[in-house]
């Protein structure tokens, strides 16, 4: 697998990560403030990763599952 194509692929899931971490926390009527607040990140990052700007690391996966009280597992199940 060449380079562009693996860049391409990690943009995509971090987009669809990003897409399915927002829908969840708006379904929980949650917003980006109160989620990065109780993930103990800043705001701007938790917007970057809902776009999917900006890859996630494992830890901060846990710290934005635990915010809105669901398993991490259910993040990457999109």
């Amino acid at each position: 697998m060449n380079q562009n194509l693996k860049k391409l692929q990690a943009i995509h899931i971090c987009s669809k990560l990003g897409e399915h971490i927002r829908a969840i926390r708006k379904d929980k009527g949650l917003s980006v403030a109160e989620i990065a607040f109780k993930a103990d990140i800043d705001s701007q990052n938790l917007r970057k990763y809902e776009l999917g700007k900006q890859e996630m690391k494992v830890s901060m996966l846990l710290r934005i599952a635990k915010a809105l009280d669901v398993e991490p597992k259910d993040l990457l199940d999109f």
